[in-house]
């Protein structure tokens, strides 16, 4: 079925083929093909099918490999079994029916959550009562994960095991009843946005590099100003990053948490080092593990200011209280970090707007003038730390 997919088939694919009808009685009245019929497709969808056949007739022995392509040209014109037979089975047509990458970073996630269940509920036939094995499956995984990371995680991991079961149910009408285990509701950690005076210095030791490399200093600035996760940062595409125009700024459009994440962000602190040191920090981010970054940003926030429970995710939650405390809209603040707010959804077709378009867009002045209220304090550091900078190089 991963061979199929990735050449964009399917089992059946070529079982009905359109077909002239005059031309199919043609073909009838003169006992000869005219047209193609499903296995000319297959041919032409898996050429390889040809070798196998050749080493078949030689009496030689099939490799893995060889299997698998027979395999793949035989269901492509004969039907697909009525049903699966496996519950481990369920996986494979859910990837492929919903075109899922199992290569990306997301991908991954979902075949790993799917592979811990299966591997703690065990494989077994479809009958009738394999409901009750999904459901002691499911009770399994809480029990494993109970400790590990917090309800709310748990619940995100089997959504993604309880969707694939619920496209075998209504693909081929299971009387299954499908629902979440109950769980202890694991508090919400709280989050500690930095103090202001915490604020000024870690903005300093970014600026004159004072222990932070440039490509973490970075990942810190758009966290703080504009709200940004990690993930967000490793996205950007050359298409979404606008630092040269008349308004700095950054478009978050990509595999975002929720549609509300999708926003422009205006870059006004640490212009400069971001636009020298983006690329690099992208390429920091992508080449990393997904928790690796975090762990690293944390490290050199705890070692830079005295606040023992910080972490770049306490940026996001700085830059509300920054705002709050500016007294800009929450509407603002919503527009910027990508919080949900009915107000901003009208303002979504700025995000299909060019540089251009963005720098002159009424919207996004408003929000560039309120970040640069919310601030203040820290923009004024930084234009004093470059004055310092020129009057030592004229010097």
């Amino acid at each position: 079925m991963e061979f199929l997919r990735k050449r964009g088939l399917r089992k059946g694919h070529y079982v009905r083929v359109a077909k002239d009808s005059a031309i199919a009685a043609q073909e009838k009245a003169e006992g000869r093909q005219l047209q193609m019929a499903g296995y000319d497709y297959a041919d032409w969808a898996i050429p390889e099918f040809d070798d196998v056949m050749d080493k078949q007739a030689r009496g030689e022995r099939l490799t893995a490999q060889d299997t698998i392509v027979g395999n793949a040209y035989m269901s492509l014109i004969h039907k697909a079994e009525a049903k699966p037979k496996t519950l481990g089975s369920l996986w494979y047509e859910y990837v492929s029916d919903k075109g899922l990458d199992v290569n990306s970073r997301k991908g991954k996630k979902y075949v790993n959550y799917w592979t811990t269940w299966i591997g703690l509920a065990g494989d077994v036939t479809i009958g009738p009562l394999t409901i009750d094995h999904i459901n002691e499956g499911l009770d399994a995984y809480v029990v494993e994960r109970t400790g590990k990371v917090g309800s709310s995680s748990i619940e995100r991991e089997l959504s993604t095991v309880i969707a694939c079961l619920n496209h075998a149910r209504k693909k081929y009408r299971f009387n299954w009843k499908l629902e979440l285990p109950l769980m202890s509701k694991t508090p919400v950690k709280p989050r500690h946005p930095l103090e202001p005076n915490h604020q000024l210095e870690l903005v300093k030791a970014v600026l004159m590099q004072d222990g932070i490399k440039p490509v973490y200093g970075v990942a810190l600035l758009l966290c703080l100003q504009g709200g940004m996760m990690v993930s967000e940062i490793e996205r950007l595409l050359p298409e979404d990053i606008a630092l040269d125009t008349v308004l700095p700024h950054l478009k978050i459009v990509n595999e975002t948490k929720n549609p509300d994440r999708m926003r422009i962000v205006p870059i006004v602190l640490g212009l400069d080092m971001i636009k020298a040191h983006l690329s690099e920090t992208i390429a920091w981010l992508v080449r990393t593990t997904e928790s690796g970054p975090s762990a690293t940003l944390k490290k050199i926030m705890r070692r830079t200011i005295d606040s023992p429970k910080t972490s770049a995710h306490c940026l996001r939650h700085t830059l509300k209280i920054n705002g709050q405390n500016a007294g800009v809209s929450v509407l603002t603040l919503a527009s910027i970090a990508g919080w949900a707010d009915p107000q901003r959804k009208a303002s979504k077709h700025l995000l299909n707007y060019g540089s251009t378009g963005i720098s002159q867009s009424t919207i996004v002045i408003k929000l560039r003038d309120d970040s640069m209220i919310m601030h203040k304090e820290l923009i004024a550091l930084e234009q004093s730390l470059k004055a310092q900078s020129n009057v030592l190089a004229f010097g």
